[in-house]
């Protein structure tokens, strides 16, 4: 079989950065990270095999020193935990600005439309920030949005054509609309050339967390072009998916380390 493994494939700008502070914060003392530092489970314990603790609210916590995660939190959030703990902010630069675009919106008197899933760190983050939005994840709820002077801003790891075809409908039912396009260029990347590949081979297969909201992305990306499994290691191969496919691509999100893609293209190679 003739394998090919995307270049943007594994960790982004926004994790390698998070994964960083956290390893030098864990050097001077005891830390604790709010929720997950990123979506991806192998990481996820590597860290608390490594001592650093995770809570899932502020009450949980137990050290003196907090970091909030690369999806960030709401501002309200991060002010009441500066009250009780040292606050290291971890949150990725990208996710800051689409915090800072939609807070602009609002204060410039328009509606905040977040185009992401309601239930996601990163969107409840942004959302926290604000009295006065909707959050739109399916082009078939832009209704709601009639006759109203909208702004929108976007999940950093949201669908390009999604994205796309959501903002098209919703021009057509404002009155106004002015759209900030906050995917992230990592976000770009990974999508474009997954779709790319996704086109030129016989199977795709994507690597990353199921909680993962750009792997599942790339997942749908791929999926328009070819036939594509999603894994979270080499332990989810099935070697049936091989039989009689000649050309294989493989890309992985942006949570996902390369030793889950080593393993993982080793495994196939050696089919």
């Amino acid at each position: 079989m003739e394998i090919t493994l995307a270049k943007s494939a594994g960790f982004c700008f926004g994790v390698k950065r998070a994964l960083k502070i956290v390893e030098e914060e864990a050097k001077k003392s005891k830390i604790t990270i709010l929720g997950d530092l990123i979506h991806n489970e192998y990481v996820v314990n590597a860290l608390k095999n490594k001592g650093i603790d995770s809570a899932g609210s502020l009450d949980e916590v137990n050290s003196e020193r907090l970091v909030i995660s690369a999806h960030g939190v709401a501002d309200s959030v991060k002010e009441k935990a500066k009250k009780i703990v040292k606050v290291i902010d971890a949150t990725c630069p990208l996710v800051e600005k689409v915090h800072a675009c939609a807070k602009d919106i609002e204060k410039n008197g328009m509606h905040v439309v977040v185009i992401g899933q309601p239930n996601h760190t990163e969107v409840k983050g942004i959302t926290g920030n604000l009295s006065n939005y909707t959050i739109i994840e399916n082009v078939e709820e832009v209704g709601k949005l009639k006759d109203k002077n909208i702004g929108i801003v976007v999940q950093t790891t949201q669908d390009i054509e999604k994205v796309n075809e959501i903002v098209k409908k919703i021009k057509k039912t404002a009155k106004y609309v002015k759209f900030y396009d906050t995917i992230c260029f990592a976000t770009k990347d990974r999508q474009t050339e997954a779709k790319e590949i996704s086109k030129k081979v016989d199977l795709m297969i994507v690597i990353g967390s199921k909680k993962s909201s750009n792997t599942k992305r790339l997942v749908e990306v791929c999926s328009r072009n070819t036939e594509t499994k999603h894994v979270e290691s080499d332990n989810d191969l099935d070697k049936r998916w091989f039989k009689k496919k000649k050309k294989i691509g493989i890309t992985a999100g942006a949570s996902t380390p390369n030793i889950l893609i080593e393993n993982v293209f080793n495994k196939i190679k050696n089919y």
